[in-house]
């Protein structure tokens, strides 16, 4: 069973990665705001196991467009990634 919480943290989700899906070719446009790309960046934290760390340049809106497979991972992410690397996207 989905709790309420889980299910709206799943919502802020979708919506935060759908924002950015509108903004990424708009540099000048504003991106979702910091409690819900939190929100966000916790909910795909948690599809990860507890010892993957996403590379350390990668800031919360790269990493929520590469978990959601908007952006591909790079080499160099994937050497940094290692096995995690074939998880991604974690979401479609």
């Amino acid at each position: 069973m989905l709790r309420v919480p889980d299910f709206l943290a799943t919502l802020t989700t979708e919506a935060v990665i759908h924002h950015l899906d509108l903004v990424l070719d708009l540099p000048d446009a504003p991106v979702p705001g910091p409690l819900p790309t939190r929100v966000a960046v916790a909910t795909m934290d948690g599809l990860l196991s507890d010892e993957a760390v996403r590379p350390v340049d990668w800031d919360d809106h790269e990493f929520l467009l590469k978990a959601a497979g908007r952006l591909p991972i790079s080499e160099r992410d994937r050497l940094e990634l290692g096995e995690v690397a074939g998880w991604f996207p974690l979401v479609g």
